[in-house]
């Protein structure tokens, strides 16, 4: 990594986690295959769950965990915040419990941010979600700059003397952390930060994602698991996200998102804001004018500016049609002189051909004796070129 592992920033990875037993080992193994210096690391997990997994804490024998058990069910926002309380790294970490994370997960984040020295905040817009009751690889985003998924989250400490998350927040808690997206933010490489499995466990079906999919934000990829799962000692990861874990999440009840009544709430309350919201947008749609000039994107314009414009063309045209009568009515006169000096040329072709077929002309006559004595008169022939130019044509008889 470039540098002395005593000199690295210490890192908190934070996890939240709620009746996800059957991920745990998983998880921990995630952990265990991080390629930044353990002893330069903590792990921060707060378990607010029905179904404790301090058992599982105790045999993983994983140093680095602090493990805190709530006994309260709290909302995500809460538990996030709560996280942060505990953590003394000067960079923290997420990683969620269902997740694959790859061995450069906490190593890339932390490089991220120390070359983007502007930067509060790092994580990946564009994530890739792999759907194994349909064998589809899906790529979500990217979205934006600022944008990122919470799941794929680093920042610095001093993000925090800036922002929290809303305490009532279950979900999509990410938008008002990043205070509407403008905490300054650097881009992590998706292929080093995160694999999303869709199970029957998601408190929201992703499933739902490919329902309506906007084309901009999410398309079919032709990644597959083992360009994110790659390495040998990766194997068991792999076999629990594509041959396990549908058994072990059927037999496992704790897990069922009807355990989670207010996120699946909140996700009742946001879909039917979005409906509203998504139903306003048509019907403001309906009464907006889109003006789409070549080469320009779309603008709303309002109907007085729509008149202003349709008066400027329809002036335009005007002049447009005025030239057109002017330049076809010239245009008639030029083809009547065009007629004009064809018959013109017909008819001094005509004279020329006349002048051309006068082959001969009559000289002054002579008197010439015969052989009896006898006078004879003659005429001279001279060809037309033979006539002088002064004297006219006409034709000479004898005296």
């Amino acid at each position: 990594m470039g540098k002395n592992k005593k000199h690295r920033p210490f890192v908190s990875i934070c996890t939240p986690t709620f009746n996800r037993r059957p991920f745990i080992e998983n998880m921990f193994q995630c952990f265990r295959n991080q390629d930044y210096p353990k002893d330069r690391m903590e792990w921060i997990i707060v378990d607010d769950g029905t179904d404790k997994i301090n058992d599982l804490i105790a045999k993983a024998n994983i140093p680095q965990i602090k493990y805190f058990a709530v006994d309260t069910k709290m909302t995500l926002g809460a538990k996030r915040n709560l996280m942060h309380k505990h953590t003394k790294g000067s960079i923290i970490v997420y990683m969620d419990d269902d997740d694959y994370y790859p061995p450069d997960r906490v190593s890339h984040a932390v490089e991220k941010l120390e070359s983007n020295k502007q930067a509060l905040c790092a994580g990946s817009s564009e994530i890739y979600i792999y759907f194994k009751t349909l064998n589809r690889m899906v790529q979500c985003g990217p979205y934006g700059p600022n944008h990122a998924t919470a799941g794929t989250f680093a920042f610095r400490r001093e993000l925090l003397d800036q922002t929290k998350y809303e305490d009532h927040a279950a979900l999509a808690e990410e938008r008002a952390f990043l205070k509407d997206y403008t905490i300054p933010f650097v881009q992590l490489d998706p292929m080093k930060s995160i694999l999303v499995f869709s199970h029957e466990h998601n408190t929201f079906d992703k499933r739902k994602m490919l329902e309506n999919p906007h084309p901009d934000y999410l398309k079919d990829s032709t990644k597959t698991v083992n360009d994110f799962i790659k390495n040998k000692n990766e194997e068991s990861i792999k076999d629990f996200f594509m041959n396990k874990i549908d058994k072990l999440l059927e037999a496992y009840e704790p897990g069922s998102p009807k355990m989670k009544p207010d996120v699946l709430e909140q996700i009742k309350k946001i879909e039917a804001e979005r409906a509203e919201m998504l139903k306003k947008a048509q019907n403001q749609t309906a009464n907006q004018i889109i003006l789409q000039k070549p080469g320009e994107e779309p603008v709303v314009i309002t109907p007085h500016e729509a008149v202003n414009i349709m008066q400027q063309q329809q002036g335009y045209i005007g002049e447009l049609s005025k030239e057109k009568e002017v330049n076809t009515k010239r245009i008639a006169e030029l083809e009547k002189m065009i007629i004009q000096l064809q018959m013109q040329i017909i008819s001094k072709n005509k004279e020329l051909k006349e002048l051309k077929s006068t082959t001969s002309v009559v000289s002054p006559t002579e008197t010439k004796p015969n052989n009896n004595n006898e006078e004879v008169i003659t005429t001279n022939v001279l060809s037309a070129a033979e006539i002088p130019k002064s004297v006219p044509l006409m034709m000479v008889e004898a005296d």
